[in-house]
């Protein structure tokens, strides 16, 4: 998988698992990582964009789909 100049979504990106993928990705070289929480102010990293995103709730995933569609 292609990972450099690549765009990316992370769900769960706030913490753990999702945390660790969002700094690989960073480190892989992605050109741009939309990161994913319930809360986006609890996205701390930088050099992505926070993006709210509940997987239960079907208007976010509606709206963050739209969002990353205009990359």
């Amino acid at each position: 998988m292609q990972i450099k100049n690549a765009v990316v979504l992370v769900t769960g990106a706030n913490r753990g698992l999702g945390h660790a993928f969002v700094n690989a990705l960073l480190e892989a070289g992605a050109a741009k990582i939309y990161a994913a929480a319930r809360d986006p102010s609890s996205i701390t990293l930088a050099g992505v964009t926070p993006i709210q995103l509940d997987v239960t709730n079907a208007a976010d995933i509606t709206a963050a789909a739209e969002r990353a569609a205009l990359t």
